[in-house]
Order: structure tokens, then C-alpha cells, then sequence
């Protein structure tokens, strides 16, 4: 072989492995600047809207026409506010972006109307473009006409969305409706690291609810049925190295809201683990957890250390939690971080949740700044990793931002708790520890 084969020949095979480590850095395509507008009204209320600056002028003109359409047909009906930041009337136009593969993304429109902070309206709409060409992505571009995969989806819709609010009516009629293929293929849904989400507002079905309701299918169990192209741009782990960015101890009204706009703008989703005496409190933020994509999960019901807890009493945590999660989004979370990670005391009274520890501590909760935080992250960052947060803290939502913008640059693509774990098709299972995930070890990382 010559020289000149052999060098073609070895730069190839580097190019192979690097890119089945997952080597992709931010593509360029994916690149996403956002900004606001603030306009107070006559009567003191205030319309926000978050616009985006893309790598296509027409995405950006696409987008920004479903928000002035939001903007001037919910502004004029805002009523009076108050002086104080308590009794509110607003409507926050904000976009949510996601990337998958190596030139989609998909973006979610969300107009959230808000009274003295009670949530009083939702509206989305979503689109998916492919960021090189501009060409828009329907659901029909990922699954063929005729595919199994619309019957995967019409029993996913159904099963998921007659579990929100148990015990309140769904109309069958609409139920019905919802999971028609015709439907279907015009339903709003996303496309991230490692999930399909279908989007509906809660008020199709429970018409005194204004949060979102979520239709999750993971890519391993789709992809089977998907298009050639959309095999490809859903193929994130030939891609990509994998994270999970985690925050504990809130929500609490400054920082959690801090963190929450920090992560729309650098386009992550992440898992809160919240408080449940906190959820009522605090009921507002935990909708918007759940409704801006986020997961979120348990922080036992109350800040203490369970060693001092009889198991009568940590067993009642969970239908605690669950009540008060229920009130605030309609369905409950399935996994629980205990606080001070002392989980051998749960799993002993087998109060029965699944436990996500984590594998990588910033100690931002002792106070760090974000230069130490990140300092911390880019040292010891591994594959598979969950990163350990607290939204509680003042360096907290600043620390996040340049976690995310300094990892996606290093090739990572965030994931939430689930998707970390459906990737190496690891059910998380009652009374069981996890710590991080990568090629199916969730054990205690080595190094």
C-alpha cells in the first residue's frame, strides 16, 4: 500500500472510531441564539416573547409568525395586573428547541397565560425542520403510510393520556379522535436525544386543566419502523456522547425559574427532583418542569435525613408525593433521589421507587461558583454520566448554562433520567440504585 492510501486508509479508520465514540461536536446547523421582547401593556400586563436567531432567516421568520399570531390574539384579552409580581397577568411566548442527528431540530411554541401566577391558558404549536435544507419534517417523513408505527403511536396517545388526572372524565369521543391516523399525522410532537414526544394540551380532555400532556416513545422501540432518513437522524449514539444534567432541593421561585430560562436558551432538557412539601408551594414551577419537557422526580417528601424516619413513616412518602403531584400535573413521578443519597434506608423500608443517585457531584451546593462548577465537569465528565445540581443555589442557573454550552461543544447531547437509562434498554425497577448509565453499567462509576 502507499503512503498516500495508507494515510487515506488510517484517517478514515480514525474518523470511524471517532465517530463511534460519539465525536460530533455542535453542529452548526444546531446553533441557536434567543432573545426577548418585553411590551407592558395599558392595563399593566405583559406580553413576553422569546424569539430565536437560527441558521435559516426562514426558519426564524416561520417561528416568529406562530408567535406574533399568540401575541396579538392573547394580548388584547390579558386583564388588569397588579403592582406586585404576585398578582401578575401575563402570557410568556417561549420556544423550546431540541436537536437530533446531525441537521434536525425541532422547536415547540408555547404560549403560557398566567393570573396573579395561576396557570389560565396553553397553546403550542410545533414544527421540525431539517436545518440544512429548510425543509420541514411532518410525521409522515418519518413513518411510512401503512407502517405499524401508527398503530404503536394511536395505543401510546391512548394509554397515555387516559392516565393524566385519574379519577376525572375523559370524553371518549375525543379520546377516539386523538388516536385516528388522520390525527396523528398532523399532531404536534418533537424530536430529542433519544424520544418522540407527542404534545396535547390538557384541556382536550379535562377542560379545567391548562398544562400539557406528554406522549413519550423512546427510539429504540420506534425506530424499527421508521424512514431510511429518519433511522439516520435519530441515530444520536453514533453520534454523540450522552449526560444526564440533574438538579435536587427546589423548586424555589428565583433560581428554579432562572434555570428553567437558562436551559430554553441552550436548548437541554434535564430531571428536577423536587420536594414534595415544596410541590404545592411551588406548583406553578413544577408545571413548567413538566410542561417545558423536563422530567421530574421525587425528592422524598421532605429534606430530612430518613436515618432518623421509622419505615411506617418513610413509606407514606410516596402517596404523599404522588397526591401532590397529581394536583399539579395530572400524573405522578416514578423515581425518587433521597436526600444526602441514603438510599439504603428506602430500599431497607421498600417504600418501592426506583433510586437515581448520580455519578458526577459539582458541589455547587456548597456554595462553588460557576467557574469551579465547570471547572469540576469538564475534568471528570464521562460518557453516560448524571450530573449532580441544586436549583436552590444562586450560582445554580449560570452554572448550568455553561455546563450545557461547554458540553455540547465536547460532543455531549443531554438526556433526561429516562432517556439515559432506555438507551441501554434498562428498566429502572422498585427498590434499586442507579448511579449512571453507559452500555447498560448503572453500577458506581470506577474512575
Amino acid at each position: 500500500m502507499t503512503m498516500p492510501k495508507l494515510f487515506a486508509f488510517l484517517l478514515g479508520v480514525f474518523l470511524l472510531l471517532s465517530l463511534s465514540a460519539g465525536a460530533e461536536t455542535l453542529q452548526d446547523c444546531h446553533r441557536v441564539k434567543m432573545d426577548k421582547i418585553d411590551q407592558t401593556q395599558a392595563n399593566k400586563s405583559v406580553i413576553r416573547l422569546w424569539t430565536v436567531d437560527t441558521a435559516l432567516d426562514s426558519v426564524d421568520a416561520q417561528i416568529r409568525a406562530i408567535e406574533d399570531e399568540y401575541a396579538a390574539r392573547i394580548g388584547p384579552s390579558l386583564p388588569q395586573a397588579g403592582r406586585s409580581a404576585n398578582v401578575n397577568s401575563r402570557v410568556d411566548i417561549e420556544v423550546r428547541y431540541s436537536r437530533t442527528g446531525l441537521s434536525w431540530m425541532s422547536f415547540v411554541v408555547q404560549a403560557r397565560t398566567t393570573y396573579h401566577r395561576d396557570l389560565t391558558g396553553q397553546e403550542l404549536t410545533t414544527r421540525t425542520y431539517d436545518m440544512l435544507t429548510g425543509e420541514r419534517i411532518y410525521l409522515t417523513d418519518i413513518f411510512p403510510t401503512g407502517s405499524d408505527a401508527w398503530r404503536i403511536l394511536s395505543d401510546a396517545v391512548r394509554s397515555r393520556l387516559t392516565q393524566y388526572f385519574p379519577g376525572e372524565y375523559a370524553d371518549e369521543a375525543v379520546v377516539d379522535e386523538l388516536c385516528s391516523v388522520e390525527s396523528l399525522m398532523s399532531a404536534d410532537f418533537s424530536l430529542h436525544g433519544l424520544s418522540l414526544v407527542l404534545h396535547y394540551p390538557a384541556s382536550l380532555l379535562y377542560p379545567t386543566h391548562h398544562s400539557l400532556m406528554e406522549v413519550t416513545l423512546m427510539y429504540p422501540e420506534i425506530r424499527p419502523y421508521m424512514t431510511s432518513v429518519a433511522q439516520k437522524e435519530t441515530d444520536n449514539l453514533s453520534y454523540y456522547k450522552t449526560c444526564a444534567l440533574t438538579f435536587d432541593d427546589g423548586p424555589v421561585r428565583t433560581n428554579t425559574t432562572l434555570t428553567l430560562q437558562n436551559l430554553m436558551i441552550t436548548g437541554c432538557r434535564a430531571t428536577f427532583f423536587v420536594i414534595g412539601n415544596r410541590i404545592t408551594a411551588y406548583d406553578d414551577l413544577v408545571q413548567r418542569e413538566h410542561d417545558e419537557g423536563h422530567a421530574v422526580g421525587y425528592h422524598n417528601y421532605h429534606h430530612g435525613n430518613v436515618t432518623k424516619s421509622s419505615t411506617a413513616a418513610l413509606r407514606a412518602m410516596k402517596d404523599k408525593c404522588d397526591a401532590a403531584m397529581l394536583k399539579a400535573i395530572g400524573t405522578i413521578a416514578t423515581y425518587d433521589r433521597v436526600p444526602y443519597g441514603l438510599y439504603p434506608q428506602m430500599i431497607r423500608a421498600q417504600v418501592g421507587w426506583p433510586y437515581i443517585q448520580w455519578s458526577l457531584d459539582t458541589y455547587d451546593w456548597r456554595g462553588k461558583s460557576t467557574s469551579a462548577v465547570l471547572s469540576k465537569v469538564k475534568k471528570e465528565i464521562q460518557d453516560g454520566d448524571i450530573i449532580l445540581c441544586h436549583d436552590i443555589k444562586d450560582h445554580t442557573p449560570e452554572s448550568a448554562r455553561q455546563i450545557c454550552e461547554t458540553l455540547m461543544e465536547k460532543g455531549y447531547m443531554f438526556l433526561t433520567i429516562d432517556e439515559l437509562f432506555a438507551k441501554d434498554g434498562v428498566t429502572l425497577e422498585p427498590d434499586t440504585v442507579y448511579f449512571h448509565c453507559v452500555d447498560g453499567d448503572t453500577s458506581i462509576r470506577k474512575n
